[in-house]
């Protein structure tokens, strides 16, 4: 997936229980502050919202700081919108965040980076 790109005709993709989806590949070029494309959990009926996992994975042990961040405020063509922190990544290789929170939105930021190579963050919803 491509950064957020505020321009695009969906602000958000939508995802279900049982996908993986790549908010950051090792392919794109990244510069901080950078912002991955925001997902948005489906909901079926009056169930609460799956958890989702998100794994991220740095070249080489980074000087990075990388956040995973939830919203129940859709995002603008200028972003995300009110994110709150659920899980850092700060100094680590790799890194795993669970969201539990239920948000309506979730995305990544790669808030600084000086080191550490090529980023990956994978979402897995469960």
């Amino acid at each position: 997936m491509p950064v957020f790109n505020g321009s695009a005709n969906n602000l958000a993709t939508q995802v279900q229980s049982g996908d993986t989806i790549t908010l950051f590949a090792s392919s794109d070029s990244l510069t901080a502050p950078a912002v991955s494309t925001v997902i948005a959990p489906v909901d079926a009926g009056p169930v609460q919202r799956s958890a989702i996992t998100f794994q991220a994975h740095f070249a080489t042990t980074p000087t990075a700081s990388l956040t995973i961040k939830g919203s129940n405020f859709a995002p603008t063509a200028a972003g995300p919108q009110h994110g709150i922190t659920v899980g850092t990544a700060i100094t680590t290789q790799d890194a795993s965040v669970t969201a539990t929170e239920g948000y309506a939105f979730y995305w990544a930021s790669l808030d600084s980076q000086s080191g550490g190579g090529a980023l990956t963050v994978i979402a897995h919803v469960r």
